[in-house]
């Protein structure tokens, strides 16, 4: 049973890369424009084409089909406020724009090299930020931790002219830090499931709006640590984050809390599209979702219709 639920996750995830790898260059947004495409700039010749390839941009024209940027070390500090200028990277990002109140969905084409970072974990990061209604799509041609991949994002909004919060970004790269090193921590664990500590850290920012919105004041450090203390402990958590680590989560809430985002209604709607997402994922199917299992299962679906169009 446990096998057939997690065929039935990767089938779904395959048929969401389809329709999001034709979909993508169906129709031209209005607006938005082409799809961009955020190069690594550390990428050489023969992993530009692998990037080509991962993406299905081949056959397609730059600048009529798709449009393009470098990302480098110096963009990382831009956009994040750290790293090193001189830093190699190679994650790329290929970002569609969405019907208003569709949210936010990131697909990872490269699992086995993006080792750090969750699908939710850029979605969530990408909204505390203030992105809305995005399509976007992770690969990398070699192990990257993939922690950087959201300067390719941000530049891409900025080329397209929507300025991004500086402070909503710092507070999204804090988050995504945080909770992609808890992860990765506990992953050996096999009482522990990433995509139930996404759901977790969505539950905690919801609550601290909806605490906003009912009284028109922030939480106090007490409420913000009764509210941690019930989401973790209502999604089993509690005996399984450190000390340390709780606490780390309650130190982004108390600054997530001083951004705008607390007060937005565009973030409060795309959080809670993507909520129902990854409820429906793990509530519903009650599923542990192996990084390896699916990789497998991907590449027999791959193999098949190879074999059934050649």
């Amino acid at each position: 049973m446990k096998m057939l639920k997690k065929i039935l996750v990767v089938t779904l995830a395959f048929s969401l890369l389809l329709v999001s790898g034709i979909s993508a260059f169906a129709t031209v947004d209005e607006l938005w424009g082409v799809p961009f495409l955020a190069y690594g700039a550390a990428l050489n010749d023969a992993e530009l084409a692998e990037i080509h390839e991962i993406f299905g941009l081949d056959g397609l024209e730059e600048g009529r089909d798709f449009d393009a940027i470098y990302v480098d070390g110096n963009d990382l500090v831009y956009f994040l406020g750290i790293g090193n200028p001189n830093a190699a990277m190679f994650s790329s990002v290929l970002i569609s724009h969405r019907e208003p109140g569709t949210g936010v969905e990131v697909s990872i084409l490269t699992p086995d090299y993006i080792t750090r970072v969750t699908a939710t974990q850029y979605a969530t990061a990408m909204i505390t930020a203030g992105v809305t209604d995005a399509l976007v799509e992770v690969a990398a041609p070699r192990p990257v931790t993939g922690e950087a991949a959201l300067t390719g994002i941000y530049k891409a909004f900025a080329e397209r002219g929507v300025e991004l919060d500086e402070d909503r970004m710092a507070v999204a790269q804090e988050q995504l830090q945080i909770i992609s090193s808890i992860a990765y921590y506990h992953q050996n664990n096999d009482d522990f499931e990433p995509y139930i500590l996404d759901q977790a850290v969505i539950e905690i920012q919801s609550e601290l709006a909806d605490h906003y919105q009912a009284t028109g004041v922030l939480a106090t450090a007490e409420e913000i640590q009764a509210i941690i203390a019930n989401v973790l402990e209502n999604n089993n958590l509690d005996d399984i984050l450190t000390n340390d680590q709780i606490q780390r989560i309650r130190g982004f809430a108390g600054d997530f809390q001083l951004t705008d985002a607390i007060n937005s209604q565009d973030f409060r709607d795309q959080l809670t599209n993507l909520g129902n997402q990854i409820g429906d994922l793990v509530g519903n199917l009650d599923i542990n979702i192996d990084r390896g299992t699916i990789q497998t299962w991907w590449d027999n679906i791959v193999n098949w219709f190879r074999n059934l169009f050649n």
